[in-house]
Parts: structure tokens; C-alpha cells; sequence
């Protein structure tokens, strides 16, 4: 059993994650933007302002640990997510890895030379900090597996097994790809129970998604606040309990994938204005919109525990 985790503060053991939100974002603002425009376009104060509140209201339905699943080159600012983890007392874990853009930095940089890169977050922090990610990331986008993301694939996952790491893949269900990807990273080294396939709630498809699941991974059901933009919360709910009767319950994570500021669907001035992420959504939708409906279909308390207690737990040991 993994006896360590590493957050954005520190390690801690797998016991002590309690109630985990498994992706989430505190801020995604590209950092090319950021240096051209500064606060213009991420104000970072009010940003950690913003984040600090909303976290906060996590903390207040009893969550205690986010794992932030914002890649390099989404915009990941490891000094703003520790900021974040010591005002709120909220566990962060951060990811390593690159995103979906096929970015001429990564279509022609020698494979060896980006994983040489990797390694060293992992082993001597990110950005001149102390912390470590806790997890890998990598992107499949809508253009399914393109060479360039096959190399990304393969790199990540040579990656977290160096470092004994999960791995977090997001996925357009559109592709169904799902598989191959999994079947992907397999070939590099890595055990299934390390590997979460992520956005997997947007689909409905329920050969497509026990297609995936046979190969002993974990899905992400992480994008409830979205009705009707991905899937809908009613069809999320029976999707999930089909998959539940189908003894799949253990490998299944909830969570939102919200961000404080997403830095490329309003501008900032729109985002602030919110008091919420998303619509009427923060990172509480899920206790209070989607448990009331779970439970209305035949969910337990202990079910909704289960996917947000015991599954990140089992999964952050192995």
C-alpha cells in the first residue's frame, strides 16, 4: 500500500483525504495572456480572494481535499493553489503533465528532453517550489488520438510510473476512444487501478462505458454542474446507478470540474461577477443538488460517502 500522498503543502497518508473532490480547477489562465495583460486578464489577488471564498464553501459541506487537475499548459500556478490550501485548510493535490493543445512547443521538442522536464517537478517540485504533483495528467481532445498525443500519452504514463503516480486522462466521450487510450498507457507500464478516464459521466452509452471499465480502470462521473451542456443530471443519475447495478460502484469518482477562473469561456470581469462557478454551481452542487436526486433514485448516504470517501482513498493506496 502507497503510504504517502503528496499535496500542495505537503505529504499526508491516503487515510487522511477524507471527502475528496477528485478534479477540480483553482485557476486556468494561460500564461502568455497573463504576461502580456497581467491583472487584466488574471487579476491574481482577486482571483485568490474569489478562490479562498469558494473553496471555503466546500470546506463548509465537509469536504477537505481537491485534487487540482490543471496541466502545465492550462495555466497552473502552483504558488496560487498553495496560497489557496493555507487560507482555507483545504488539502490540495496538483497535477504534472500537459494538456490537449497540439503546441508546436511539444509537436517538436525531443520526447526525452519533455520527460527529463517532468521528472523533475516530480522530484524536486514545481516552479521553484517544494511541492510535488500528486497525480499525472494528460489530454485526448476531440480530435481523438493524434500522433502527438500518443507521445503525450506514452510520456505521462512512463512518468507516473517512475514516480509510483496516478494518472488522470481527460477524454471527449464523442471519440470513443476510451479504450485505446487505456490500452495505451497499459503498454507503458502502468496498473489499470491508476488510471482514471476522465469526463467518462458525460456519456450515456453503457457498452461504451463498461467497455472501458473491463479494463479495470477507474471513470470520472465529473461534470455535474453542466446540465444539458454535456450531458443532463437527470440522465447522469440513471446512467450511474445502471452502472452501479452493474458492480462498478467502486470505480466511479464524482466531483465538478469547476474552476475559480477558466480564463477562456468569459472574461474576467464576467467571472467575477458571479457569486458562483458556473451558472448557480459551485464546488457544493454536488451535496446540494445532485445527493438529493441520487437519493431520490435509490442512493444511500453511504453510496454518495462511498464515491467521494472510500473510492479516492482505495484508489490515491494502491
Amino acid at each position: 500500500m502507497k503510504q504517502t500522498i503528496h499535496t500542495v503543502l505537503g505529504e499526508i497518508s491516503p487515510a487522511a483525504l477524507g471527502t475528496t473532490l477528485m478534479h477540480e480547477h483553482i485557476c486556468c489562465a494561460d500564461w502568455s495572456m497573463r504576461s502580456s495583460f497581467g491583472p487584466l486578464f488574471c487579476d491574481t489577488d482577486r482571483i485568490l480572494a474569489r478562490a479562498v471564498e469558494q473553496v471555503g464553501r466546500a470546506k463548509t459541506v465537509g469536504v477537505t481535499t481537491i485534487v487540482d487537475g490543471t496541466a502545465i499548459n492550462l495555466g497552473r500556478d502552483i504558488h496560487l493553489i498553495r496560497q489557496v490550501s493555507q487560507q482555507t485548510g483545504v488539502q490540495i493535490i496538483a497535477s504534472s503533465g500537459f494538456y490537449a493543445q497540439d503546441e508546436p512547443w511539444l509537436a517538436g521538442q525531443d520526447i526525452g528532453y519533455l520527460e527529463d522536464l517532468l521528472q523533475r517537478e516530480c522530484s524536486c517540485g514545481i516552479s521553484g517550489t517544494d511541492a510535488k504533483p500528486g497525480i499525472m495528467k494528460c489530454a485526448v481532445g476531440g480530435d481523438g488520438i493524434t500522433p502527438l498525443r500518443e507521445a503525450m500519452l506514452r510520456l505521462t504514463a512512463k512518468v507516473a510510473v517512475a514516480n509510483d503516480l496516478p494518472l488522470f486522462c481527460h477524454h471527449e466521450v464523442s471519440t470513443k476512444v476510451g479504450p485505446e487510450i487505456v490500452k495505451l498507457l497499459l503498454s507503458e507500464g502502468m496498473d489499470p487501478r491508476r488510471i482514471i478516464l476522465g469526463h467518462s459521466g458525460d456519456s450515456n452509452d453503457l457498452p461504451y462505458l463498461t467497455s472501458v471499465l473491463e479494463l479495470g480502470c477507474y471513470i470520472g462521473a465529473d461534470r455535474w454542474p453542466y446540465d444539458g451542456r454535456f450531458n443532463t443530471v437527470r440522465d447522469r443519475v440513471r446512467t450511474l446507478a445502471a452502472l452501479c447495478q452493474r458492480g462498478y460502484r467502486d470505480r466511479i469518482f464524482l466531483s465538478h470540474d469547476l474552476c475559480v477562473y477558466l480564463g477562456f469561456w468569459e472574461s474576467q470581469e464576467a467571472t467575477l461577477s458571479n457569486p458562483n462557478l458556473y451558472e448557480n454551481a459551485d464546488f457544493t452542487f454536488l451535496f446540494r443538488t445532485v445527493r438529493p436526486l441520487l437519493l431520490e433514485a435509490g442512493f444511500t448516504q453511504a453510496d454518495f460517502d462511498h464515491f467521494l470517501n472510500e473510492n479516492p482513498q482505495a484508489f490515491f493506496s494502491f
